[in-house]
């Protein structure tokens, strides 16, 4: 352990905090247009503290959101690590649900309440304090860094996908090491070496050409909002099962030893759920509740609107309704097929006189690290040695876009270290993230610089 960086790195933590709070203040909400002004703000905050740790950093315009890319000077015969983190976030609604205002970072109870505090602002300021750490104790650091910090990872990153793509010259490393995932609880850390891949739908259904009156109507001409509810009714049967043709035709099934491996892990199904608000857990028949997080694909309806909306009553047949979906997929699934497969799902049940619009906003590729890569090895003693216990090896339902890009394009294995915990809400009010958790990433993140130093490729 580099033991002169981490102390360092203990008599700055003060001044860390208030950094992450600086950065945290800043409402870079990508996927609304009225914040692109803040998401540029933040970029530059990025770039400017990746400068002063040492790293030649440059923000990329693009058509969206500025990419922060920075990079150390060169070590001789040293690995080079691509570092990935993202600093949009997701919208604060609902606003009122929020005991303090979403961009007003506030300490409570060692935590640091705002949005983006886990997701994902906070975690990479785990890393860019590492880096302040082993400037400033030692001048420079032991290995190569690239990082790679985008403004559009809630919406898709298809800005980034696109740069990765035209630009694999410039992002030339031997690993990925990626901040944006969970402990599996307070005391033990853990690595992901698998995540879910990802399809957003948002589907409308267009009916009158204006709202109609339901006196005059009503009864007589298809209602969207009736016939998209009787439509999304027929997406699950009554085991939950997902009913598009073909939708879990590709999924790979878990092995034993695999299963054997996460009962191991004492899950405890009734904290977690607790967690929700809720005291039971719901999906697919058939499989435990770990396997439908981690294993198996799911479909969510994430928001539903048409018709009127406003207090009282107002009596209409709308114009139109429309939803918002997304796909979880599961080992080996492709999002275009299920695409493919959704829109024939619903042209076939489109009902008389009406048209569907269907618009995606984002997907990605499920993705894997092998179990014996020598990298994910280093990791796992880094983050021992920083956390005083082994992690264990965990699998995550959750996506993050870049992951399969930088193995398509890049021939990148991801190290997906994270230290979120799973009530910290994130995309909810009341995101959080214990200063405890901060202080066990900033110090992992000292230790793996080190042990990925160390890796004889």
């Amino acid at each position: 352990m580099p033991n002169d960086v981490l102390k360092i790195l203990a008599s700055n933590r003060d001044d860390a905090i208030d950094r992450a709070i600086q950065w945290l203040a800043i409402p870079s909400v990508s996927t609304d247009p009225a914040y692109a002004g803040d998401c540029a703000a933040a970029a530059r905050w990025a770039a400017d503290r990746l400068t002063e740790t040492g790293l030649a950093a440059d923000l990329i315009q693009t058509d969206t959101h500025p990419i922060v890319l920075a990079r150390s000077p060169h070590v001789p015969d040293a690995p080079t690590v691509l570092f990935y983190g993202h600093y949009d976030v997701q919208p604060p609604d609902p606003i009122d649900l929020w005991t303090t205002p979403a961009f007003q970072p506030t300490i409570r109870e060692d935590k640091i309440f705002a949005r983006g505090a886990v997701d994902d602002k906070g975690q990479v300021s785990c890393f860019l304090e590492s880096l302040r750490a082993w400037h400033d104790a030692r001048g420079a650091l032991p290995l190569n860094v690239i990082a790679l910090i985008e403004g559009e990872e809630e919406c898709g990153s298809g800005q980034l996908e696109r740069f990765i793509n035209q630009n694999p010259d410039q992002l030339k490393a031997d690993v990925a090491l990626i901040s944006d995932t969970t402990m599996w609880d307070e005391n033990t850390p853990a690595i992901t070496y698998a995540l879910r891949g990802m399809l957003y739908l948002e589907i409308k259904l267009h009916g009158p050409d204006h709202d109609l009156h339901s006196g005059v109507h009503g009864g007589a001409v298809a209602n969207p909002a009736n016939e998209l509810t009787k439509v999304l009714g027929q997406l699950f049967d009554r085991n939950h099962h997902v009913t598009i043709d073909g939708f879990y035709d590709d999924v790979l099934p878990l092995a034993d030893s695999e299963r054997d491996q996460w009962t191991r892990l004492n899950f405890d199904e009734a904290q977690w759920i607790a967690h929700t608000g809720m005291d039971t857990p719901h999906g697919e028949a058939g499989f435990s509740t770990l396997e439908r997080r981690w294993a198996r694909p799911s479909l969510d309806i994430n928001g539903l609107f048409g018709g009127y909306q406003g207090d009282g009553a107002k009596t209409i047949i709308p114009a139109s309704a429309g939803c918002k979906l997304s796909f979880r997929l599961a080992a080996n699934q492709d999002p275009h097929q299920i695409h493919k497969a959704t829109l024939n799902f619903f042209d076939e049940r489109t009902p008389p006189g009406c048209r569907w619009e269907i618009t995606e906003f984002g997907s990605a590729y499920p993705a894997a690290v092998p179990t014996d890569s020598p990298w994910l090895a280093a990791a796992v003693q880094a983050v021992a040695d920083a956390c005083g216990r082994p992690p264990v090896l965990v699998r995550e339902g959750a996506t993050i876009p870049i992951v399969g890009t930088l193995k398509s394009a890049l021939n990148l294995e991801s190290l997906m270290v994270g230290f979120g915990l799973p009530d910290d809400r994130p995309h909810a009010p009341n995101e959080k993230f214990n200063l405890h958790c901060f202080d066990l990433g900033c110090q992992s993140h000292v230790a793996l610089i080190q042990s990925l130093a160390e890796v004889n490729r």
